[in-house]
């Protein structure tokens, strides 16, 4: 069994590393944003309905949508919760709002929810499962 304090450094370190990948999708620098991923264990299941089994297919459809982007105008995460299962294995689910503003001048916003599963892996806290919904 953890103790408060390795739940509150595991909450602390995975917090540091998804606001990371929040600056990272906010400034579109998807370089950066795949930094997060385990890309050997990744797996998403997608707002649609579909699932990506590869970090290839997932990074593809990603960086499209990215390059479809001029910038946020907002990206607000709430309802934040971060689930300490193990030293080694993290759920985090949340919910968000977005305005962005894309390459044709139009403005769109979304909301939504997600889960993300994270996993410590070569002394990192890596994104091996991502789930999404929108409202």
């Amino acid at each position: 069994m953890l103790s408060n304090e390795d739940v509150n450094q595991i909450n602390g370190a995975v917090n540091q590393s998804f606001s990371r990948l929040a600056a990272a999708a906010q400034a579109l620098d998807a370089d950066a944003y795949f930094e997060h991923f385990d890309k050997q264990r990744f797996t998403a299941l997608n707002a649609d309905g579909t699932v990506a089994h590869s970090f290839e297919v997932f990074e593809k459809a990603t960086r499209q949508q990215f390059a479809a982007l001029e910038s946020y105008r907002l990206l607000e995460f709430s309802k934040v919760k971060i689930s300490v299962i193990n030293r080694s294995a993290v759920i985090l689910v949340n919910e968000y709002q977005a305005d962005v503003v894309l390459k044709s001048g139009e403005m769109v916003s979304a909301g939504g929810g997600g889960t993300q599963v994270w996993a410590y892996t070569d002394g990192m806290w890596k994104l091996v499962s991502v789930s999404s919904s929108v409202k």
